[in-house]
């Protein structure tokens, strides 16, 4: 009998055996893209980790913050929901070291195949190898995966300074430091840019980034028609008003960054 295969569009993953990488960004960037291709569909975010706990409210995207011992009946609903419900899609933040290996097991216990994942790096050197040994579990039971690296905390989008950030993946001849894209064997490499924003809506808003960029799209698009109401309320609520207009711009170009991911996903 062939092995399950799940459709692509159905569940994607984000492993890195390195914590502090930025795979809860990295998720929530996913989950916010992928609504915006389709909102008829259903999001699902299980963050799997027994060192993190994240709160973040929204009303689009159902979170769920789990701790190893329930990886496994997790696993099993995801894979019924994706072959069930083509309208439904499933996303797994795991945690970093032993937490994304445990995950990746689960995955391979049970012949989950053709997934979708993505590998947030930063510039780190140490990182290859680690994303290295992440790409090796998964090819060990997932032989369909699409792997693609997220180049996290890019100082810039230009693809020469990119370059430059990360010699730990491009290399620098200058440096005598080899080109490490060829061992890795990836299918895709995208850019998230370095910003703030992840932090200050996870800290201060405590939403995520789909309900922040909703509602700055909708402040964004009729800011005229705002401030006439902001007007009515007195100049400390217009200037008040005024710094959330600031944030809603900077959520809108950061979004508006990410489209390459967008088209891909």
């Amino acid at each position: 009998m062939k092995k399950e295969e799940i459709k692509k569009s159905n569940i994607y993953v984000i492993p890195q055996t390195k914590g502090g990488v930025g795979k809860t960004t990295i998720s929530g960037i996913v989950a916010t893209l992928l609504y915006l291709q389709n909102q008829n569909q259903k999001i699902n975010l299980f963050e799997i980790d027994d060192n993190n706990v994240s709160r973040v409210n929204s009303n689009y995207i159902d979170y769920q913050s789990l701790k190893l011992k329930d990886s496994e009946v997790v696993i099993d609903d995801i894979q019924f929901s994706s072959l069930s419900d083509s309208n439904v899609t499933n996303i797994i933040d795991a945690g970093g070291g032993n937490d994304t290996k445990i995950v990746l097991q689960k995955l391979k216990e049970i012949d989950l195949a053709g997934l979708n994942y993505y590998i947030p790096l930063n510039d780190d050197m140490e990182q290859v190898d680690n994303v290295k040994d992440t790409i090796t579990l998964i090819r060990d039971f997932d032989k369909s995966a699409k792997i693609n690296l997220v180049l996290n905390r890019c100082f810039t989008l230009e693809k020469e300074e990119i370059q430059k950030q990360f010699i730990n993946i491009f290399g620098s001849e200058e440096l005598d430091i080899p080109n490490r894209l060829t061992d890795l064997k990836v299918d895709n490499i995208f850019f998230v840019p370095n910003s703030n924003i992840f932090s200050i809506l996870k800290s201060h808003y405590r939403v995520s980034l789909l309900d922040s960029y909703l509602s700055s799209i909708d402040l964004v698009q009729n800011i005229d028609t705002y401030r006439q109401e902001w007007i009515k309320e007195g100049q400390e609520i217009f200037k008040s008003n005024n710094k959330r207009y600031r944030f809603a711009k900077m959520v809108v170009e950061l979004i508006n960054q990410l489209e390459p991911l967008k088209k891909a996903l």
